[in-house]
């Protein structure tokens, strides 16, 4: 399972970013990749080709082998995505049921990249999705598929939330937060906020019972009662209020920003145990990415290092006819000033 968070917002110059933190207990080798456009994608139940290239993180199979398939990232039209779990809401559907349906199998943890290699915005999405449905398969093809749900931002701003909570198809929601962590349904995490509305980024003034003065608790009393733990619930409250209090930057502070948002969800290894075998009972931030939609740019920062990456969009990789692969620094690094 995971508890990743995802954000978007915009600069003062009015453009749009997207980003998120990938918690997860399995460790995976991680790469930056460039998916070209117009290959074949054979790692599927059925065969498909890309129509637009796309940038994105990645996942190493072997030495020289890397996934076909993003699990965050940008295309060349400037859409943006991520995905994140979503147990208990989650509805798949056999292969045989989602054929005869006459649409295309997509397998969860594929869906983001499907999206992204064949949509140029938040509308596109929006048409296309009603001809492919999630299969109930892993990656390795086993039952049960992977719970997940996605949020997609484009050049405009647009933000939406895709669930696949009924079967055979999806539930798209305007995200008007730029907010999305994981179960229950977004529409609940919305009414949700309802119940925090009286926090404040001002501080809280003091009291007068009677003739006898209370005095506030001071410094940053007005956000008293901001969750603080590490529930999908108390995320979402945490990161929407964030965004909102926060002040409005332009480009060359923005992804300073929202690391620095994104980081009030960072988990440190051994804070969050799972009964998995050894190995697996640890879950934690392996990496928070950001996305600048406009230079279709990507920021990461790795668990051990944090020092931020940047890759940049390019042309030449998303004509060629493979995946091109950036390895990433994922030991420590220090500046030394002396």
């Amino acid at each position: 399972m995971t508890v990743c968070t995802g954000i978007s917002l915009k600069s003062l110059e009015g453009n749009h970013y997207l980003g998120r933190t990938q918690e997860y207990n399995v460790e995976f080798d991680y790469v930056g990749v460039q998916i070209p456009k117009k290959i074949e994608i054979t790692e599927s139940i059925e065969k498909w080709e890309t129509i637009y290239s796309v940038l994105g993180i990645g996942i190493k199979e072997s030495q020289q082998k890397v996934a076909q398939s993003v699990i965050d990232g940008v295309n060349e039209c400037g859409l943006g995505g991520i995905t994140q779990y979503f147990a208990e809401f989650n509805h798949y559907s056999s292969v045989e049921e989602i054929k005869k349906a006459g649409k295309l199998p997509l397998i969860a943890e594929q869906f983001v990249f499907w999206v992204l290699a064949n949509c140029k915005n938040t509308q596109e999405i929006e048409e296309k999705i009603l001809d492919v449905a999630i299969v109930d398969l892993s990656v390795k093809g086993k039952a049960p598929g992977l719970p997940q749900h996605f949020m997609f931002t484009d050049a405009t701003g647009r933000t939406i939330v895709v669930e696949p909570s009924i079967k055979l198809g999806f539930v798209v929601y305007e995200n008007p937060v730029g907010v999305m962590t994981n179960s229950p349904k977004f529409d609940w995490h919305l009414t949700n906020l309802e119940n925090y509305t009286g926090l404040s980024d001002e501080n809280a003034k003091d009291a007068l019972f009677h003739d006898h003065k209370i005095l506030s608790a001071g410094k940053s009393s007005g956000m008293h009662g901001i969750p603080g733990d590490y529930t999908a619930t108390s995320r979402f409250v945490r990161a929407a209020y964030l965004l909102k209090f926060s002040d409005p930057v332009g480009e060359k502070d923005i992804i300073n920003k929202a690391f620095h948002i994104l980081s009030t969800s960072d988990i440190v290894k051994g804070v969050v145990k799972l009964d998995e075998p050894k190995g697996e009972d640890r879950q934690y931030t392996q990496y928070t990415s950001i996305y600048d939609l406009s230079k279709r740019q990507m920021y990461i920062k790795m668990y051990d290092n944090f020092t931020i990456q940047t890759i940049h969009f390019d042309e030449i990789a998303g004509n060629e006819d493979q995946i091109k692969i950036y390895e990433l620094v994922k030991i420590p690094q220090y500046e030394d000033l002396n």
